[in-house]
């Protein structure tokens, strides 16, 4: 098989494995989801030129330049058969009218992802850092909270509000929390959400310390704990008083 053609399999491999996580869903994991037309678009497009590619490469030898021939004459009396030149290429041990069997190892991280695609962000990405909650935009204003028993709010916005404004508009009211459980080195654990601004990438978590829960809970689990606030330990860090706990389906999109 010649480059072109080698070239023209992991674009439809790599196109195949962009429209099968598109598709399904699992691109979530990855990226938000507004990228979902542009994925499969872009996903279109690699297996279409990667068909070209393979059709108009199958069995033709590389059009890379000869080595050995550079100074050979293909035309006159000194004109050589293009036997005798694959010939000096072979001599010189560069045989360019196939493929490296090495470029074949090109397709081990197509087909990794392809068979095996990784998790979105967890517990074990989470608690690589220190727990403290990043600093909000400059812009953000914390309005008051809606009205009922329990309001539920999104992870980083309790973080935020606990964290950053001193728990000032979550005073006396109780709340709902929805993430996955992030264990501590004391053995308590976190209730923790990862915000996305574009890709995976740029991911940063927010665990919010669980307090009045000592039943261990198991990594990576989806929880619902409804509570109230309380100040943390450290600075910038956040805490919720949890009254009830309940195990939840993952959602389809794990990110904030």
């Amino acid at each position: 098989m010649s480059s072109r053609a080698l070239g023209g399999v992991l674009l439809v491999l790599l196109g195949g494995v962009v429209l099968r996580v598109t598709v399904t869903g699992e691109f979530l994991d990855y990226v938000r989801a507004g990228l979902r037309v542009p994925l499969l678009a872009v996903g279109v497009v690699l297996v279409v030129v990667g068909v070209v590619a393979v059709g108009r490469g199958w069995g033709r030898p590389s059009e890379e330049a000869p080595v050995a021939s550079a100074r050979m004459h293909t035309h006159g009396p000194a004109a050589v058969s293009r036997a005798e030149i694959a010939e000096a290429r072979r001599g010189e041990g560069h045989d360019h009218s196939r493929t490296p069997g090495v470029a074949w190892l090109l397709l081990a991280p197509v087909l990794l992802v392809l068979l095996a695609p990784p998790p979105a962000l967890g517990a074990f990405a989470a608690a690589r850092g220190d727990g403290a909650i990043p600093e909000p935009p400059s812009e953000t204003r914390f309005a008051p909270l809606a009205g009922g028993p329990a309001v539920p709010l999104a992870v980083h916005d309790y973080a935020w509000r606990a964290a950053w404004d001193d728990g000032r508009t979550l005073a006396g009211r109780d709340v709902v929390l929805t993430g996955f459980v992030t264990p501590a080195p004391d053995g308590g654990w976190s209730v923790t959400r990862t915000v996305m601004t574009c890709c995976a990438a740029d991911a940063r978590s927010y665990p919010v310390q669980v307090v009045g829960d000592p039943r261990p809970r198991v990594p990576n689990t989806w929880v619902q704990v409804t509570g109230h606030f309380v100040p943390a330990s450290a600075e910038h860090h956040a805490a919720v008083v949890a009254t009830a706990v309940a195990p939840v389906a993952a959602p389809a999109q794990p990110y904030e």
